[in-house]
């Protein structure tokens, strides 16, 4: 029976999948997709590059960014890191230590911007000890204000001092009050518009459900404070209270969202938007990465003004479980939204290899990234992703870059590499192997060296083809021989002139493998593969 030709066209753009037969997978996910990203719609290629922005290193981990506004009007936001017992304010290439009239009981601290009822702001903190201030000036202990004595009915007496002395880890703001929790089931939240007086007796609540207890701070969304614990999400509604006795919307708290996925890292979750404008709160729990969503339901009696629920986002997308995380590693992990590009990064070790999982909102697909360090806190700061890890230097991710840079003068550091493998690919499901003849790959050119390592694994064996595709533009007298290519400069898009790539192999599935493990910048549009189908079964 005659050969039937075929072509395979393809566009790389579904991201990794390690959860689908591999036969199963789409065309255009991958099995892997190490250290690449969407660049954009229908692409893939390397991810960015990091570099430290602060030259000299602290001796100790930055375990905590924060970016504050010191005011209510145009003064701009400041980015701050902890090191240590210590905050350090970022500015000019430098980390700057702070006054720390009283310093931090452990590394570990939560902070908060509040603008209280005289327009006076603070950074507010905690850290498993007593409340802080930063003025501005200097970190010191918040002095509870004195008791309400007043004629219309004072409030209970400020237990600020009582409630210190638990030792509070987490603090956040929902409608004018301060929160804060000892990590119990208690959370504790203040007068409305002050952050020194806590209405001790009165102004606390309980989530008691089957020994339940607070993972990190609270997180306002679609009008509730939306609770972190460890075995579900508890939902605090309401609005005005003070005295205990409110006419107005008094809070309603001890509800759940219906999951029973809890939030298992006190940094590992944060709000994220879809390009829709759709928002939710993705968190690490047991079993990988999960959303808060909106389900468009009316639910009074439950939920205030809207039902939500929640969602696993690795389904049929990332088999987590074969990474084997120990509970001590998922809770040590820590999340961050890149707005600007539309990534959920949610950075988390395995023994000595420190992964980032990266989720693109744009097409909802997971790529993995590897970085050469351990990743203790993430901040996005004016457009900008910011790592605190444990080199003590504060980085960044830079577009620009293809390697991992230990230092500012970029002298040393690890090169980003990109592996990126197809899923099976077949002409027929006969039984009969087919014919793959030829290998066309379009990708993007770039003015400095770029290049591309190929690997066809087939029935028999692999064909390998490094340094397959050159796609840096040549330029005479600069460019090195046969490692450019000519560029018409005048199409707005600068497009290799992609050449047919012999490869005459026979096998029943085929396999794509392209990688660059040097310093070079790599972005692939589409491929192409043709051959011959055995005709059996047509």
């Amino acid at each position: 029976m005659a050969e039937t030709p075929f072509a395979i066209e393809i566009t790389p753009s579904l991201g990794m999948n390690s959860a689908l037969n591999p036969g199963q997978l789409p065309q255009g996910s991958h099995r892997l997709a190490l250290d690449a990203c969407l660049k954009s719609i229908d692409t893939i290629g390397k991810r960015p590059g990091s570099v430290p922005v602060t030259s000299s290193a602290l001796g100790q981990p930055l375990t905590c960014l924060m970016a504050y506004k010191a005011a209510a009007s145009s003064v701009a936001p400041d980015l701050f890191a902890v090191s240590g017992n210590t905050l350090y304010k970022y500015s000019a290439s430098a980390l700057t230590e702070q006054t720390m009239t009283d310093v931090f009981d452990t590394p570990n601290v939560f902070g908060v911007g509040y603008t209280d009822f005289a327009d006076v702001s603070n950074l507010l903190l905690t850290s498993g000890g007593s409340l802080k201030q930063f003025d501005g000036t200097q970190v010191k202990n918040v002095v509870p204000a004195a008791d309400d004595t007043g004629t219309d009915g004072p409030l209970p007496v400020n237990k600020l001092s009582t409630i210190n002395a638990r030792g509070l880890k987490y603090v956040w703001i929902f409608t004018g009050h301060v929160f804060v929790s000892d990590g119990t089931d208690l959370i504790w939240y203040s007068k409305r518009y002050h952050y020194d007086y806590f209405p001790g007796d009165v102004q606390y609540f309980r989530f008691i459900a089957d020994n339940d207890y607070v993972t990190g701070p609270g997180i306002s969304f679609g009008g509730l404070c939306l609770l972190p614990m460890r075995r579900r999400w508890g939902v605090i509604s309401g609005e005005t209270f003070d005295d205990g006795v409110s006419t107005d919307i008094p809070f309603k708290a001890n509800q759940y969202l219906n999951t029973s996925s809890g939030n298992i890292s006190s940094r590992g979750y944060c709000k994220i938007t879809y390009p829709t404008g759709q928002q939710t709160i993705a968190y690490m729990s047991d079993n990988g990465v999960n959303e808060i969503f909106d389900t468009g339901v009316n639910d009074v009696e439950t939920s205030g003004t809207r039902q939500y629920s929640t969602r696993n986002l690795m389904d049929n997308k990332i088999d987590f479980n074969k990474y084997r995380f120990t509970d001590a590693e998922k809770a040590a992990a820590v999340a961050s939204f890149d707005s600007i590009n539309g990534r959920l990064l949610v950075a988390i070790d395995r023994d000595t290899t420190h992964y980032v999982f990266v989720y693109e909102t744009q097409n909802q697909e997971w790529y993995i990234w590897r970085l050469p360090w351990s990743t203790k806190s993430l901040a996005e700061f004016e457009g900008s992703v910011y790592l605190g890890n444990t080199t003590g230097l504060l980085h960044t991710f830079n577009e620009d870059l293809t390697s991992d840079w230990d230092n500012v003068a970029k002298s040393s550091g690890t090169t980003v590499k990109m592996y990126i493998a197809t899923g099976l690919l077949s002409a027929e499901f006969t039984g009969e192997s087919s014919y793959f003849h030829y290998l066309q790959v379009e990708s993007a050119m770039w003015t400095v060296k770029s290049s591309l390592d190929i690997v066809l694994v087939y029935g028999a064996g692999a064909l390998a083809l490094d340094k397959a595709i050159f796609n840096e533009i040549g330029v005479y007298d600069v460019s090195a021989y046969d490692e450019a290519q000519y560029a018409n400069l005048r199409y707005t898009d600068n497009v290799n002139q992609t050449k047919r790539k012999k490869i005459h192999k026979k096998a029943k599935y085929a396999q794509i493998i392209f990688s660059n493990d040097r310093d070079e910048p790599m972005t692939i549009l589409r491929y192409r593969i043709e051959g011959t189908a055995s005709g059996i079964g047509g």
